[in-house]
């Protein structure tokens, strides 16, 4: 049903007049307002792998108590029971026995490591939820951008479709009075066919943004308008912001080695092999434990005739030891240290790649301060030139109706403009952007959690 929609909706977008495209979309969509507050806050509490990971903490405390198991006690009981009969073992009747076991690990090398283990098995489930809340929110928030930078350009081209529009009006007017001719009319139109893919494609990019809008804040655009045949999309509140940002490497750098959460979840991947590495090597150590055993049979339920063997012997007396058990495998074969050498390997791998992500950050807010001062400077330039260009395009389309000057001229007026108008546009998108990109180099969506997470 929902690939029917979507296609069903493309095909549309493409074939349309040139309208309005957010109106097209909630005339023949059921839309609800959406800011970038709340699409961050439904990503976070809906998004399908985010929900999954946060149940897969309740997993990781399951495990911590398997890990813990190694240092508690133990205690096994058994009981035997049945009927006997025959000449053998009078009297006939039921019988049975019961035997219980108790063991205290006193001595074990493997315990710390295991217990260590077993605590980061938490912290590994929280860092994968930190890490895939980090992603998705920082998805969505681009996404929301992206759709309102679309939504800016589709009004500057329907802005710019008007007044071609407008110049094809006046070409045929002035060729039904005979002051005009075909090929500048034939050259009108050419202009705004152009214009119209420009058009189309920008439907499409906006459509195809929307819908992943809708799917990253956890809602189907298939379900929830009131008629089954019509889509149900997020209509994004807001305008794109232009807010100059300093970035200050050092102290970013300082506050994305602390808050990162893939850096975070590799160190305790780090912690976690080294504990799983240790409680290996207490292969090599003896391990010493408290043993304590029952027997219990019962008088009255006899599993053989009392036959005095040796003298002095008891054989329906119940029975209770206790000692000391010592076990220690002297010889396995390269069991443990195979096993040790390949956690080994793998400690060190998760090292490089914590390192290696570690001396990236540095690189990586460099890169950012570029783009947002290139945005800065190209946005600032723009500016400067947009004036210039709208008032060029209003002589232009002056001297065209009156005859003064040529749709070549016409074209390259309203060509200029809109090329300055979207590198505004598109500095200004760029520039929320980086920083987005900003926060998520520097951990900081942790801070858009609504709900605690442990």
């Amino acid at each position: 049903m929902r690939s029917w929609h979507r296609s069903i909706l493309a095909l549309w977008l493409a074939l349309c007049p040139a309208q309005t495209t957010v109106a097209q979309i909630e005339k023949r969509a059921e839309t609800y307002d959406l800011t970038l507050e709340d699409c961050l806050a439904w990503t976070f509490r809906q998004y399908p792998d985010i929900q999954r990971l946060r149940t897969d903490i309740e997993r990781a405390t399951g495990t911590k108590l398997v890990y813990r198991s190694r240092a508690l006690q133990q205690l096994a009981a058994q009981f035997d029971g049945g009927l006997r009969g025959g000449p053998l073992y009078p009297p006939s009747g039921p019988f049975g026995i019961l035997t219980a076991q108790f063991l205290q690990p006193l001595l074990d090398v493997g315990i710390p490591p295991t217990l260590r283990r077993g605590r980061l098995e938490v912290v590994l489930a929280q860092q994968n939820l930190n890490r895939e809340v980090t992603d998705r929110l920082h998805e969505a928030r681009v996404t929301f951008l992206r759709v309102l930078y679309f939504r800016d350009l589709l009004a500057l081209y329907e802005d710019i479709d008007k007044r071609l529009q407008k110049n094809v009006e006046s070409e045929q007017q002035r060729l039904d009075v005979g002051t005009g001719n075909e090929a500048a009319l034939k050259s009108a139109k050419i202009q705004e066919l152009n214009l119209e893919l420009g058009l189309s494609d920008l439907r499409g990019y906006y459509f195809s943004s929307v819908t992943r809008l809708a799917e990253l804040c956890g809602r189907d655009s298939s379900t929830g308008a009131k008629n089954a045949r019509q889509l149900w999309l997020p209509k994004p509140v807001g305008e794109l912001r232009y807010e100059p940002v300093t970035v200050d490497l050092p102290q970013e750098s300082a506050y994305a080695l602390q808050h990162r959460a893939d850096l975070k979840l590799l160190q305790a991947l780090v912690d976690a092999t080294a504990a799983d590495r240790q409680t290996v090597q207490a292969g090599y150590f003896p391990t010493v434990s408290l043993v304590s055993t029952a027997l219990l049979i019962p008088q009255s339920l006899l599993v053989h005739k009392e036959t005095a063997i040796v003298v002095g012997q008891d054989t329906r007396s119940t029975e209770v030891r206790a000692g000391v058990e010592l076990s220690w495998r002297v010889i396995d074969n390269g069991q443990v240290t195979g096993a040790s050498h390949r956690l080994e390997a793998v400690r060190q791998a998760y090292e490089i790649m914590l390192h290696q992500l570690q001396q990236n950050i540095p690189r990586e807010l460099a890169v950012i301060q570029g783009e947002l001062q290139n945005a800065d400077t190209r946005r600032e330039a723009l500016n400067k030139s947009a004036a210039e260009a709208e008032e060029n395009l209003e002589v232009i389309e002056a001297q065209v109706a009156l005859g003064q000057a040529t749709q070549l001229d016409f074209l390259k007026a309203q060509s200029n403009l809109l090329s300055v108008r979207v590198g505004i546009a598109e500095a200004t998108y760029s520039h929320a952007v980086a920083c987005a990109e900003l926060d998520h180099a520097t951990g900081r969506y942790l801070q858009y959690h609504t709900e605690d997470t442990q």
